[in-house]
């Protein structure tokens, strides 16, 4: 693979894992949307006889605000249109998002923290620390996130209480330190297994679907082998049968294709059969099937192709190949090939069909070679 295309598949992945990421934390995002202005009410009603009322109701009331916010932005996401740019403005939307609730509730945390009250303190200081270890393990795919949302809903409280002169509250500080430490280690390493987990996955899809394409490719010609053509081949005849439509199967072969192996080996052979399906492929429409039946013998199906139509493909094709002239090793490999074509008639089963087209290649052969037979 080329360099440049080296790192636009690279580029690719990264999105693709990106987008993964986004889709990920939006989906586990369904619970904490509810959990937060929940718990922000079970700590208001908590806190009811010894914090202010008033500030109480507003705190809560914006975290429900907020809660509701992240509702509208789940159903945008779900109803966005996947793609490269979108994924990166939806990400940005949810960052936000989220690191205005955590800011909400790390520096509002502080305001529900009246003087002397160790045991307030130490019930919002759990509440704090309850919403940090779910934002670690709701969102451990989207490392910055949890970084960025820990930090905002622990630092204030740490720093507030870290400065306090008794024992307590730095202990309490102390522990919030410690958590964020070993959250920041552990989120590293989820967030790497996370990419990694779709880097690999991705490869195994890709490997796969390579897999199976070559196991439908002629390996010399680059067209569908002989597996392929007919399974190709059996899903547009039920196609073109049930729609009543016109249509045509062309075969070739290389004439005196044992003389080419025997003057020049069977390189020279196979430089040969790629030439001729070099020739086939530059008259293939878009709906055309072509492919490599074995040997030097070849077959095109023309959909909505008349007899007459699809032996002039079939006549172009012979003199182009005609006129080809095939460098190999130093020597130059002319050859002509031979054509039978028939049009799609009452057997209408794909054997049956092939088999009238190379009736009609064998009639080809019998007359001289060099030529297209159309069936009766």
């Amino acid at each position: 693979m080329e360099p440049a295309s080296l790192v636009a598949s690279e580029h690719a992945l990264t999105e693709h894992i990106r987008g993964e990421r986004v889709r990920f934390v939006f989906i586990q995002s369904a619970l904490p949307i509810v959990f937060s202005p929940v718990a922000a009410v079970i700590l208001s009603f908590t806190l009811w006889g010894t914090v202010d009322h008033a500030t109480l109701t507003r705190w809560a009331a914006g975290l429900i605000a907020l809660g509701l916010m992240r509702i509208g932005t789940n159903i945008g996401f779900a109803r966005a249109v996947a793609g490269e740019r979108e994924i990166r403005r939806w990400e940005r939307i949810f960052i936000a998002s989220i690191m205005l609730v955590d800011l909400w509730w790390g520096f509002g945390a502080l305001l529900l923290l009246p003087d002397n009250a160790m045991i307030v303190d130490a019930v919002v200081f759990a509440f704090v620390m309850l919403m940090a270890g779910g934002h670690t393990a709701s969102y451990s795919a989207h490392p910055f996130t949890v970084v960025a949302g820990v930090l905002c809903l622990t630092v204030p409280i740490t720093v507030k209480f870290g400065l306090q002169p008794d024992t307590f509250h730095r202990a309490m500080a102390f522990v919030a330190v410690m958590y964020v430490a070993a959250s920041l280690r552990s989120i590293r390493t989820l967030g790497y297994f996370f990419g990694r987990t779709y880097r690999l996955a991705h490869e195994l899809k890709h490997e796969t679907a390579r897999a199976e394409e070559l196991a439908r490719t002629d390996f010399l010609t680059g067209l569908a082998n002989r597996r392929a053509f007919y399974e190709q081949g059996e899903r547009e005849l039920q196609s073109l049968v049930h729609g009543a439509r016109p249509a045509a199967v062309a075969m070739f072969d290389i004439d005196h294709f044992k003389s080419i192996n025997d003057r020049f080996g069977h390189a020279g052979g196979d430089a040969a059969i790629r030439a001729l399906a070099d020739a086939i492929r530059a008259h293939l429409r878009a709906s055309d099937i072509a492919g490599r039946l074995g040997g030097e013998e070849f077959a095109l199906l023309l959909p909505d192709a008349s007899l007459e139509a699809a032996r002039a493909v079939a006549e172009r094709i012979r003199a182009a190949a005609e006129s080809l002239l095939v460098e190999h090793e130093g020597q130059r490999i002319r050859f002509t090939t031979s054509g039978g074509v028939a049009a799609l008639g009452d057997d209408a089963t794909l054997d049956a069909w092939i088999a009238r087209a190379d009736a009609a290649l064998y009639q080809a052969k019998q007359g001289g070679r060099n030529h297209v037979v159309a069936a009766a």
